[in-house]
């Protein structure tokens, strides 16, 4: 639970995204990526991924196929409890200049490369960065109903 990683984390998301994002995505990103089995399909992606394809497709487990989004199971639980942490990331990310807020928002101003970083920490940013990608390529409505959170 510290949020100056998960800061790091959102910066990442947010190189990944490249675009003025809603503040709720970003939020909507953590969860998914300190989750291991969200986070293990994204040590796969890469620009051509989408959300449903990576998350919708069946896993095998010993003989068993278990439904692509049981890796996103307890989401809205997670989402709920990590809403405080996301808010002082946000808050620091936006003290040390690296992001500023315009209407709901957030605009990266210093974006973080994954390649500069080595091992567990270079899988975290780089998972970070590619669901930045992602999300960038759908609407957050589409996310939410995906999710099966209400970000309102």
């Amino acid at each position: 639970m510290n949020p100056h990683f998960y800061s790091l984390l959102i910066q990442s998301f947010l190189s990944g995204y490249e675009k003025p994002c809603e503040i709720r995505l970003a939020f909507m990103a953590i969860p998914i990526l300190l989750y291991a089995d969200s986070r293990e399909k994204l040590t796969n992606a890469n620009k051509k991924s989408r959300i449903d394809t990576l998350f919708q497709s069946p896993q095998i487990v010993e003989d068993n196929k278990i439904s692509g989004k049981t890796r996103l199971s307890g989401y809205i639980d997670r989402y709920n409890s990590l809403k405080p942490y996301c808010k002082k990331s946000i808050i620091i990310l936006s003290s040390e200049n690296k992001i500023a807020i315009n209407e709901h928002k957030i605009i990266i101003i210093k974006k973080v490369d994954y390649k500069n970083f080595e091992g567990t920490m270079k899988d975290w940013i780089r998972c970070a960065h590619y669901l930045g990608v992602i999300f960038s390529k759908t609407t957050e409505e589409h996310l939410s109903y995906f999710l099966g959170v209400d970000t309102k």
